[in-house]
């Protein structure tokens, strides 16, 4: 799964997408990963090409997908 950095975004981190699952995943600047299911190839192209990816998620994504969330990895230092 190619994860693509999203630089159109001060909330949104990267993204990745599951061709085999149809499983988007996006990774908030926080560290919160969400996996958006059943979701179509194009959109993922969509969210890859738009001129602001959060605006992007909150009108073609949130709410209209399925999702869970995978809980932030800790970060620990000496």
């Amino acid at each position: 799964m190619p994860v693509q950095e999203l630089r159109s975004s001060s909330a949104i981190d990267r993204a990745a997408y599951s061709p085999a699952k149809r499983e988007l995943s996006i990774w908030f600047t926080g560290g919160r990963r969400y996996i958006y299911s059943d979701v179509p190839p194009e959109l993922y192209d969509a969210l890859c090409a738009a001129r602001s990816a959060g605006r992007f998620v909150n009108d073609a994504v949130r709410g209209r997908f399925a999702s869970r969330t995978d809980p932030p990895r800790r970060r620990y230092f000496d």
